[in-house]
């Protein structure tokens, strides 16, 4: 029906009435801007609807950091990690050490640490905390890197202390023991020893860092873990043993 018949209908409703303050175009204004208001809602509604809609898909879309925190333009700060414990510690130094020796010694296997801080693990290994106070002379950290080669199961042993360094002690006995100037000013001795035998029976390496601490790690023809498993000569050799000390990706302290 057409606004035209819509206003002819409405004069005859009311051509017999009283006369009245009515006018119908006044009506029709009405009822237009009721739909065009009607209309205005229905728009800002659906906008209303979009805009959220954008607002929870967008966050997903913007790069984000490696944190998982929506990236920005501008500079960010982070927060200095806690501080390591010291199983923390001795957990990380094993993991380092553990892949370091899978990398640069392909024939081994089932390589793993167990490494525990202030303990001394010397065969048989102790596996309770000694109940005593510590001394200057007690490990920060010691145990064993465990390996399989070709001829068995045995161990690297690793110890870090602090104390003053005794080289003809660390020397005495060997074959050779030589001084080797690392990059980063540590030094590193390296010795071999035969202990009576015709052929290396034990190796060793001892770093030395300028804060005082020293790092050791030995090969044995036994597993130093067990004392067993008698061997002709160490499965892991000095150089291997220099390249675990100096990784430069294993922070010691």
């Amino acid at each position: 029906m057409s606004e035209q018949e819509i206003r002819e209908g409405m004069l005859l409703a009311v051509w017999d009435e009283p006369p009245l303050d009515f006018d119908p175009d006044t009506l029709m204004r009405r009822v237009e801007q009721k739909k065009s208001r009607r209309r205005a809602l229905v728009t800002v509604g659906v906008a209303t609807a979009m805009i959220v809609v954008a607002s929870l898909a967008l966050p997903g879309l913007l790069p984000r950091g490696q944190d998982g925190q929506l990236a920005s333009d501008g500079p960010t700060t982070s927060s200095a990690p806690p501080s390591e414990s010291a199983d923390k510690k001795a957990q990380r130094i094993g993991d380092k050490l553990t892949e370091k020796l899978g990398v640069t010694m392909t024939n081994v296997k089932e390589v793993y640490a167990d490494l525990r801080p202030g303990q001394v693990l010397y065969p048989p290994i102790a596996t309770t905390t000694s109940t005593q106070k510590r001394s200057p002379s007690d490990p920060e950290m010691s145990g064993y890197v465990f390996l399989t080669d070709e001829i068995g199961p045995t161990a690297l042993r690793v110890v870090v202390v602090k104390r003053d360094y005794d080289q003809g002690g660390f020397c005495t006995g060997a074959n050779t023991c030589q001084d080797v100037k690392q990059k980063d000013g540590s030094l590193v001795t390296a010795a071999e020893f035969y202990d009576g035998t015709t052929s290396i029976a034990r190796a060793e390496v001892l770093r030395r860092l300028d804060s005082g601490l020293l790092v050791r790690i030995s090969s044995y023809n036994t597993n130093p873990a067990t004392g067993l498993g008698l061997r002709q000569t160490v499965p892991v050799p000095v150089g291997v043993l220099t390249q675990l000390v100096t990784d430069p990706s294993i922070s010691w302290e």
